[in-house]
């Protein structure tokens, strides 16, 4: 047995040799860093894009509740000869030679809402009688008229949002 010497195999050896396991650990780690990086980038991206999104819809949201705010209170809606019979309408789009169209357009920092041209937008003469309950108006002296209000309005990036109301006016009963 003294010549014979025991000799490893030779994969052993280069198995026992760790020089460069340090960078191919650095590299693995590199690509793995990177992959993370690339998905946090991706995601912040879309992040951004529905905040962006959702401040154009709410835009669109506040331009349309401006609108029936708008349609509410102006006495000259209600005045017109149309709004005088059950089932007649006033377009907001068109009547008033266009008057309600620039009265309803908001002005947000330059990014522009306003009502949607080509959409229905109506004030509607529903009905009419008696007074709400707990309103504080006679039923003998006053009558209420009923009215359905609906806008679609337009933001910034073509949002688009549609809001219906409906409101009720107070009038002396004719004599």
């Amino acid at each position: 047995m003294l010549g014979i010497r025991s000799q490893r195999p030779k994969f052993l050896v280069t198995v026992n040799n760790e020089k460069g396991v340090a960078l191919v650990l650095a590299m693995v780690m590199l690509v793995l860093m990177s992959i993370l990086g690339t998905f946090a980038l991706s995601t912040s991206t879309t992040e951004i894009g529905i905040s962006g999104n959702y401040r154009n819809s709410q835009d669109a949201f506040y331009a349309a509740d401006s609108a029936v705010e708008y349609a509410s209170t102006d006495g000259n809606i209600y005045a017109s000869a149309s709004l005088l019979v059950i089932g007649g309408t006033v377009n907001l789009n068109t009547d008033a030679g266009g008057a309600y169209l620039t009265n309803i357009s908001i002005n947000n920092s330059g990014r522009v809402s306003g009502l949607d041209t080509t959409a229905t937008n109506n004030v509607t003469y529903l009905a009419s009688g008696s007074p709400p309950p707990g309103s504080g108006y006679d039923e003998e002296s006053f009558q209420a008229r009923y009215f359905l209000i609906q806008v679609t309005a337009t933001g910034p990036n073509e949002s688009k949002a549609s809001v219906e109301s409906q409101t009720v006016k107070i009038v002396p009963k004719a004599s």
